[in-house]
């Protein structure tokens, strides 16, 4: 059997603990195969669960309310004598040449203290130890007694602590795949805030990919009891319309915007309760607090950045400690708005410039899924990323062109998204056209343009290109 522990839910009303206990249950019963027959009881801030099933130990870790847990023994008793016996049939071999300690509490009414116990059983096993040590035992014991049924257990598994899932309301995150928006949609699904998620894809189908593999990551591990919804977003058209007018202000806000506004349309349509973003003061541009600002003025819905006080280095630890860190990625969408970054920007002007970019004309849905149909969906689309460039093709450098400089692959022209339309309109189709840049996003950006004109279209990254390029020379 397991026991589970909760902290914060113990210390609600009786009807709120109740509805908590119930949903907690509900997902992780949820979380089991079909026909799994689960027996479970519920008493004094523990959830007793009657299986030896190994599940357990890769579930229980990842489902938010419990604070720990540990595979136990049950028993009955009717005297102090009893709890000793049956813990030297079984703990006898488990602290044999071993340093140990025996750690007791009770709840109940006994003829015996926690620490009479504690000095009873390590009496009947310190001849088969090394000796007792208290601060650090290499075989801890811990008994639990319940009025008249005690518990023992060798260790204490820590869970994810915060409050279940769906106990708090439903919020949509605005999630690029990135390090930021994952961390930032488990700090809220930690709280109780069950997470649907807003992808806006600049670059389809390359750069969703990456994206439902760092949501599957995430949800796969702690969505436990709901099946949230992923919003796919194509806002490749707003991306072009910008990179052809250079002289368009603030491109990195009104980008942000219009996803804060799509966001909102469907929180009242699906009825969320908040809008998510992994944003954090001053890590870049758009983040800071003056745009920050500007960006909320118009947004009628609670818009909560968990990560608001972190470095990214703190974000980058976090999302190792909690297994949601990809090592692989595509970038940032902010790499295509760096030359015109607004800062400091007036709500004013940002308005103003933003009436030239209504939401409906520049973000179009591409697809609506499930979280359990992550795999089916990214086996039925297919990436045109690949580090062998096609024969026939015509190599493109969309970096600066000071990187071009230094490094390059022999034969590639070097030029900036502005030229894309210019080669849709004039290219040859008969040809392959390859584009590389520093992290990819550029140029699958610009690869899912020409594949939409009909053109046959690839793409890499500098890193990727240059190891292979030093394979082959």
């Amino acid at each position: 059997m397991f026991i589970v522990r909760y902290s914060e839910i113990g210390l609600k009303g009786n009807k709120t603990r109740r509805m908590m206990e119930k949903t907690l249950m509900e997902n992780i019963i949820s979380s089991l195969p079909q026909n799994f027959d689960l027996k479970y009881k519920k008493s004094d801030g523990r959830i007793y669960l009657y299986s030896e099933e190994s599940i357990f130990f890769q579930l229980l870790p990842h489902v938010f309310g419990i604070r720990s847990f540990s595979p136990a023994r049950e028993y009955t008793f009717n005297s102090i004598e009893d709890i000793v016996s049956k813990c030297v049939e079984h703990y006898s071999k488990y602290v044999s040449g071993k340093s140990f300690a025996v750690r007791a509490t009770r709840k109940g009414t006994h003829n015996f203290t926690s620490k009479q116990l504690e000095i009873a059983v390590g009496d009947a096993l310190y001849n088969r130890s090394s000796g007792v040590n208290l601060e650090n035992p290499e075989a801890p014991l811990f008994i639990e007694v319940r009025d008249k049924n005690f518990y023992t257990f060798t260790e204490k598994i820590d869970g994810p602590g915060g409050l279940p899932l769906r106990s708090e309301g439903r919020a949509i995150s605005l999630f690029s795949g990135g390090i930021d928006s994952p961390v930032a949609t488990y700090m809220v699904m930690k709280r109780g805030m069950a997470a649907d998620i807003l992808f806006c894809s600049l670059a389809h189908p390359s750069d969703t990919i990456y994206m439902l593999k760092s949501a599957r990551n995430l949800l796969s591990k702690y969505s436990k009891g709901y099946n949230g919804n992923i919003f796919i977003m194509d806002g490749s058209s707003l991306i072009t319309e910008i990179v052809q007018h250079p002289s368009q202000k603030y491109a990195n806000l009104i980008f942000k915007e219009l996803l804060y506004r799509y966001a909102e349309a469907l929180s009242r349509k699906f009825d969320y309760d908040a809008i998510v973003t992994g944003e954090s003061i001053g890590q870049v541009s758009s983040q800071i607090p003056k745009n920050l600002k500007s960006l909320s003025m118009d947004i009628r819905m609670p818009i909560f950045r968990p990560l608001i006080g972190f470095d990214k280095e703190e974000t980058i630890s976090y999302s190792r400690s909690r297994g949601l860190y990809m090592e692989e990625s595509i970038g940032e969408f902010c790499s295509l708005f760096s030359k015109n970054p607004g800062i400091n920007t007036d709500y004013s002007d940002l308005k103003h410039e933003l009436e030239k970019f209504p939401v409906e004309n520049n973000l179009h849905e591409i697809i609506a899924i499930k979280m359990d149909q992550i795999d089916s969906y990214v086996s039925s689309i297919r990436g045109s990323r690949t580090d062998r460039i096609p024969e026939n093709s015509i190599i493109i450098d969309l970096r600066l062109p000071s990187e071009y400089e230094k490094w390059h692959i022999p034969g590639s022209i070097n030029m900036d998204l502005k030229s894309l339309n210019a080669i849709t309109e004039t290219g040859d189709k008969s040809k392959n056209y390859f584009f590389y840049c520093k992290k990819g996003l550029n140029s699958a950006y610009a690869s899912s343009i020409m594949i939409s004109k009909g053109f046959s279209s690839f793409y890499s990254t500098e890193k990727d290109l240059k190891k292979a390029y030093a394979l082959n020379n």
